[in-house]
């Protein structure tokens, strides 16, 4: 299996998130008001070309990049022999809601002795019970439906591709020429099929920004603070403050895999309407006992957080080693910005 180091796309992201200050924030850190909402936040500078490069969320153009995606799976699939109807992106797309839209704002200590991290929990349940429900379409079932086994099985190599998952602890690294038609077309529409190499080494400096802000002395003295904290709380064995979550993700996914797994999958044990149904509410129940702990780690985090200052740790070291990196890097940014908006325009 090739391994390659995800976009710089997935990986600025999240450096984004963390350091204005979307973590658990608590309801009385420097600059908080009294509902307990996060701080305004200025982007960093490597942010801010981000922000230049792609932008805010706009739902027109995200429902006219999924169209160009569809189109383009579209031309693959024929070039492999296969027909493929594009989803009507728009009509399928349904009500879309963000944290806007919640009472509590993401991340905040309040959201988490409500939420947790919103993992085993719902935070857009009573939006989504109130918003107009659209039974989804895919316009393709009936046309694999039609395909032997065989022709099936060949038709979602085409489509997916066939790429390897690891065994045991080896870390899956994405590769879009492992991903069939869906890989290339989301290759082509989100990153412009990029193949420069001085813009994909651009990128790879650009991702080691995150992994260098963990790394600092500054930030593994603020973690392992941190880590002593949760330990009082009563939360331990954990060495980093992304396995808090992380932790409750994994026993979350491993509850589907459970359930999901012990399904019948033969094609002549195909499990029925009512057997799905079963299933998911088997899921529903079990990840429900994880949300106890969920809230109680969520809690624990924000405060801990708040108590040592992590947050504003992160965010100082952050900037800073951003800083540096636009000073050092600022024409090749300029050109990097220049060519993924030509790429999405």
């Amino acid at each position: 299996m090739k391994r390659r180091t995800p976009r710089v796309a997935a990986a600025l992201a999240v450096l984004m998130l963390t350091l204005a200050g979307c973590g658990s924030g608590g309801a009385d850190a420097p600059g908080d008001g009294d509902d307990g909402a996060a701080p305004e936040v200025e982007l960093g500078p490597l942010e801010e070309y981000f922000q230049q490069a792609y932008g805010e969320y706009d739902e027109d153009q995200a429902n006219r990049d999924m169209l160009r995606l569809e189109e383009a799976i579209a031309a693959c699939m024929a070039e492999q022999g296969f027909d493929y109807t594009p989803m009507d992106v728009a009509s399928q797309a349904g009500t879309s809601m963000s944290s806007d839209d919640l009472d509590v704002e993401w991340g905040t200590r309040e959201f988490a002795e409500q939420y947790g991290y919103g993992i085993t929990t719902n935070p857009f349940g009573d939006l989504e019970e109130a918003a107009p429900q659209e039974e989804f379409v895919d316009p393709n079932a009936d046309y694999v439906e039609a395909m032997s086994e065989s022709e099936r099985e060949a038709f979602y190599v085409a489509l997916s591709g066939d790429q390897v998952m690891p065994e045991g602890d080896e870390e899956f690294v994405y590769d879009w020429e492992q991903s069939g038609c869906q890989g290339r077309a989301q290759h082509e529409v989100y990153e412009g099929g990029q193949s420069d190499p001085a813009i994909a080494s651009l990128e790879e400096e650009m991702n080691s920004v995150w992994q260098r802000t963990q790394e600092d002395p500054r930030v593994a003295e603020a973690t392992t603070t941190w880590v002593s904290c949760m330990g009082d709380a009563g939360i331990t064995g954990l060495t980093s403050v992304e396995e808090a979550s992380m932790r409750i993700s994994d026993k979350s996914n491993a509850v589907f895999e459970e359930v999901y797994n012990a399904a019948p999958t033969t094609e002549d044990q195909v499990p029925s309407e009512e057997d799905m149904a079963a299933l998911e509410a088997e899921v529903q129940e079990r990840i429900g006992e994880l949300t106890d702990e969920e809230i109680a780690t969520a809690v624990a985090d924000a405060e801990c957080r708040e108590e040592i200052g992590y947050d504003d740790t992160m965010r100082e070291v952050g900037v800073e080693l951003q800083q540096e990196f636009v000073d050092t890097h600022r024409e090749e940014l300029d050109a990097w910005v220049e060519a993924v908006t030509a790429a999405r325009s």
